[in-house]
């Protein structure tokens, strides 16, 4: 009866196109859960927060999703009696932070039209524009789960100065900062200053580059009462002296009195501990990685014989210098590592090029203290999983391995099928939308460009990255035929193990590109035109299938039948009986 009803529901719908359907929008799953924004500022550092839900398809205290268009949003609200409609522009600045851009939450508009005349473009979003900015800091995911650590930019062992307003408050000559041991977090010890010494905490939430390449970072205090809870920051490092400057706002927003990351409500300048030497035999080591492994990964630096990794799962950050190469096939190389927390050992790194734009690499589950070449045996890999990384500056765009549209059901979700299509002019994009296999209702779009792919034992692995969000994700695949694949996904790090054919998603190729045109008919998807985002977040726990958007709507979901209007209700209820009786 549920579906006779969801059917005749979209019948009407169709037909008359009355006001109270809702269009197919949706959040996608990374803007789901919790989070909490600033109400209002209080005498001092105290700050009120109001709490606020993003559900699949609406943020309830400013409406349903009515309709996407890239970042922007429009929200109807009818719950006043009338329809006020209003734009919001979203930016996931982290996994942590959202940052919302709107005309104002004190103005709607009762038409559509003129919602999205208010529409912010990324353009012109932050050249002077007078919209108002919404920080969100999230407290829970989708599932209820508590918020993860997120890497710092700044991290090592720093002395410090700080300013409040114009007022140098603390000397740089013993105030201290760290990571150690994490560096999801910034410890400070204040020092010397015209106030009683004092130690606080942040954790930080994410990091973002803005308005004029200014780069952004927000943070959690943890129990410092002398600054609000939510910081947020801009901060600048000076290549020429590695002098780190620090400008924080004057409430939990990113634009209260925060001008710069030298002019701010609060300023801090940062200033490196020195470094410890490299012990003589690493420093006089010819070793050099290979040519192909160099520059900028994900979460990994290489240069000739330093290579730099921020390791998201003990989030601690290591340096390691290259003391040996001639072991294995080549391409395993035994390094002298450290942390600026102190700690430094021997390993063999282990890399793999799996195309120009994808490299893998393991480190061994033993170190040593001493320079040891059984570090870079088998022995000490069994076990060890590979870490995949995709190339953030891409020496050349990598087609995907599939080339037109394929077809099939999603294997753990009745009901639902799913379209996987390539683009006819840029062969490094595919869409991925799942719908639902009766009414065609979208519940989910994706967009990947893929970075590389390769070959291991049979199987197909490909290396992607969404353009909505900047996350990596790897599939795995078996192309039986040319009209016949099985895919599946592997998680962030390419897990292997995996058979594709056991619940893996079976695609029947429906149609080609041919030049500009599908042979299938159906309309060419426009050429993205979202920045592609360079990913820092920790790896995701591997699934079967990571969760779609939105589960299928129901009944009750879309609109309560007893707000609708008499008639459209009564067509509803006539067309359900029709159906009900004709099955």
């Amino acid at each position: 009866m549920f579906l006779h009803l969801a059917f005749a529901f979209h019948a009407l719908c169709l037909l008359f196109t009355v006001q109270t359907c809702w269009s197919a929008c949706y959040f996608p799953i990374e803007y789901q859960g919790q989070f909490l924004m600033q109400s209002a500022v209080i005498a001092g550092p105290t700050v009120r927060y109001s709490q606020l839900n993003i559900t699949a398809e609406a943020i309830p205290i400013w409406g349903h999703c009515h309709h996407r268009i890239g970042n922007n949003v429009i929200l109807m609200d009818s719950s006043g009696g009338t329809d006020c409609i209003r734009c919001f522009h979203l930016n996931l600045r982290s996994r942590n932070v959202l940052q919302v851009h709107t005309e104002g939450l004190d103005k709607c508009y009762t038409n559509e039209d003129a919602a999205k005349a208010t529409c912010p473009d990324e353009a012109t979003l932050y050249g002077g524009d007078t919209s108002k900015e919404i920080i969100l800091y999230k407290i829970k995911d989708a599932n209820g789960d508590p918020i993860r650590e997120e890497f710092c930019p700044i991290n090592g062992r720093f002395r410090f100065s700080y300013q409040s307003a114009d007022t140098l408050e603390c000397s740089e000559a013993v105030s201290e900062m760290d990571n150690c041991p994490s560096d999801s977090a910034l410890n400070l010890r204040f020092r010397d200053c015209n106030f009683h010494n004092y130690d606080m905490t942040y954790q930080c939430l994410g990091h973002w580059t803005g308005r004029n390449n200014q780069r952004y970072i927000a943070l959690l205090n943890r129990g410092g009462e002398r600054f609000p809870r939510y910081r947020c920051a801009l901060y600048r490092e000076d290549a020429s002296t590695g002098v780190i400057f620090m400008a924080f706002s004057n409430d939990s927003t990113c634009r209260s009195d925060l001008h710069s990351a030298t002019s701010g409500y609060e300023k801090l300048t940062l200033s490196t501990m020195p470094a410890p030497q490299w012990p003589e035999y690493v420093f006089a080591s010819n070793c050099r990685f290979p040519a192909w492994a160099l520059g900028h990964w994900q979460h990994l630096y290489v240069e000739n014989k330093e290579l730099t990794y921020k390791d998201h799962f003990t989030f601690k950050t290591f340096n390691m210098r290259c003391v040996g190469s001639d072991v294995g096939d080549g391409d395993r190389f035994l390094v002298f590592a450290r942390t600026h927390c102190g700690e430094h050992m021997h390993n063999c790194i282990w890399m793999k090029k799996r195309g120009s734009n994808v490299i893998e690499f393991k480190l061994g589950q033993h170190t040593s203290t001493d320079l040891n070449t059984s570090l870079c045996s088998d022995s000490n890999f069994e076990g060890v999983t590979w870490i995949t990384q995709g190339r953030l500056e891409r020496k050349q765009e990598m087609p995907c391995p599939i080339s037109g549209e394929y077809t099939g059901f999603l294997p753990d979700a009745p009901g639902l099928c799913a379209r996987l299509s390539s683009d006819c002019r840029s062969p490094e994009i595919m869409y991925y939308t799942v719908s639902d296999c009766t009414q065609a209702e979208v519940y989910e779009e994706r967009e990947y460009r893929c970075l590389g792919q390769w070959v291991e034992d049979g199987l197909m692995y490909t290396y992607t990255q969404r353009s909505d969000v900047g996350t990596y994700e790897c599939f795995v695949g078996s192309i039986v035929s040319n009209d016949e694949i099985y895919i599946k996904e592997a998680g962030d790090h390419c897990q292997r193990n995996m058979n594709p054919f056991e619940r893996g998603m079976k695609l029947t190729r429906k149609g080609s590109c041919v030049g500009d045109q599908r042979t299938s008919g159906s309309p060419q998807r426009p050429h993205p035109t979202s920045p592609w985002l360079s990913s820092k977040y920790p790896p995701e726990p591997t699934k079967p299938w990571k969760p779609i958007t939105a589960p299928p709507r129901k009944p009750g979901g879309v609109q309560n039948a007893a707000t609708l209007p008499a008639r459209p209700l009564m067509m509803i209820l006539g067309l359900t009986l029709l159906i009900s009786r004709s099955l």
